[in-house]
């Protein structure tokens, strides 16, 4: 039996046996394999990764001076042991996603100059962030385990943060941008939509009943002061629910609606208890708002007026979707705010106290007076005890 499958196994089959035919195909395998693996190996190698002129005069400098370049230990890591996994799929699939980054050094060249790969860093960078937040920095948990880490040799300050930030369940990368190169200027993201918000309002024809102020906007009594832009008898801030009444020229007829805490006649609040402002009034213009109802808070035992104010505003930097805007501001909050370490959730601070939390970190920002104004207001609207609240009725 035995022997006659063997000279089966050896007897042709055509023209080659069937045993010259399994050999031949598995030494082929072999051949593929070793040559497949040798090459995907070589496309790890440093020398690889900075050939391309990219890599070479923009992040490679970089990272040179960085500590994954040259430390106390001496020990380092290369390109690929941050921007590829080690497991054999995810490695694969790792490698398959660079050949668009070869169609673009080859074909369109999208970063082939300094000044080109600058006006793409941030993208880039945000683009390797999001995929180390979505596999948990996979890539640094190669070499760091919070297992083997003895925090009593680390300083007494990145020992605690770094302990809070594994019971939050922060990844690495939430806390450690930057690490092997330059930080972006991430208010390119923000500042960008912000203009396209602004050049969508100019062409918008404003038949809306509702708008909303992409910034601080005067608020006028007559709408020939709106048009003029002359004899303003307040400001209205960012995001403020404003309710169409009237139109004239271009210029809008709004009614703002709040609560005024007792004897605090010149601004208007978003809340009751809240100060999240909405509106403020000159001194001489406050026999304008309207008091509808009076409230005690049960809290604080502080008196609160539930008020309107009506006055016109002119028509630019206006938008009849209040989303639109707390898209800008999410991303600005995220720029601003998750470089340094992960981006607290607003829903973790009373409204009220992102005021003091927000001051402290504004020296840590590039943030303008509108941008921190816009950014409290989101952080406020959004917080423990306001539920999310976007205020639009």
């Amino acid at each position: 039996m035995i022997k006659r499958v063997w000279k089966r196994f050896w007897g042709p089959a055509g023209a080659v046996s069937l045993g010259a035919l399994t050999i031949g195909s598995f030494t082929a395998g072999i051949i593929f394999w070793g040559g497949f693996n040798t090459a995907m190996e070589y496309t790890n190698e440093m020398e690889f990764c900075i050939s391309c002129h990219e890599m070479r005069v923009n992040v490679y400098e970089e990272y040179k001076q960085s500590p994954h370049f040259v430390n106390a230990s001496g020990v380092g890591a290369t390109c690929a042991d941050c921007h590829v996994p080690k497991e054999w799929v995810p490695k694969v699939i790792r490698k398959v996603k660079a050949t668009k980054e070869l169609y673009g050094h080859f074909v369109t060249r999208v970063i082939d100059t300094p000044e080109k790969f600058e006006a793409h860093r941030a993208e880039m960078a945000q683009r390797v962030w999001a995929t180390m937040e979505a596999n948990d920095s996979l890539e640094c948990r190669n070499c760091h385990d919070e297992s083997h880490m003895d925090f009593a040799l680390q300083k007494p300050e990145a020992a605690k943060q770094m302990q809070a930030g594994f019971e939050r369940g922060d990844t690495c990368i939430d806390c450690h941008k930057g690490i092997a190169h330059k930080m972006p200027d991430l208010s390119q993201g923000y500042r960008k939509k912000f203009e396209d918000l602004q050049a969508f309002a100019s062409k918008l024809d404003q038949d809306g009943d509702a708008l909303y102020p992409l910034k601080t906007v005067p608020l006028y009594a007559e709408a020939a002061d709106a048009t003029s832009g002359e004899n303003a008898i307040g400001q209205v801030l960012a995001a403020t629910h404003m309710k169409v009444l009237d139109r004239d020229n271009g210029a809008a007829k709004v009614s703002i609606e709040g609560w005024q805490q007792d004897g605090v006649a010149q601004v208007v609040y978003a809340l009751r208890g809240q100060r999240i402002f909405e509106a403020t009034l000159k001194k001489s213009e406050v026999g304008r708002v309207e008091t509808h109802t009076t409230e005690t808070d049960p809290d604080t035992e502080l008196v609160w007026h539930k008020v309107s104010v009506d006055g016109w505003v002119a028509p630019e930097s206006l938008v009849p979707d209040v989303d639109q805007i707390w898209e800008y501001t999410s991303e600005m909050y995220s720029a601003s705010c998750a470089t340094c370490h992960s981006k607290p959730d607003p829903g973790h601070t009373l409204a009220n106290q992102w005021i003091g939390v927000l001051k402290s970190m504004k020296r840590f920002t590039t943030l303008d007076k509108e941008e921190y104004r816009i950014l409290q207001k989101y952080l406020q609207l959004n917080a423990k005890d306001t539920g999310g609240a976007k205020h639009h009725d």
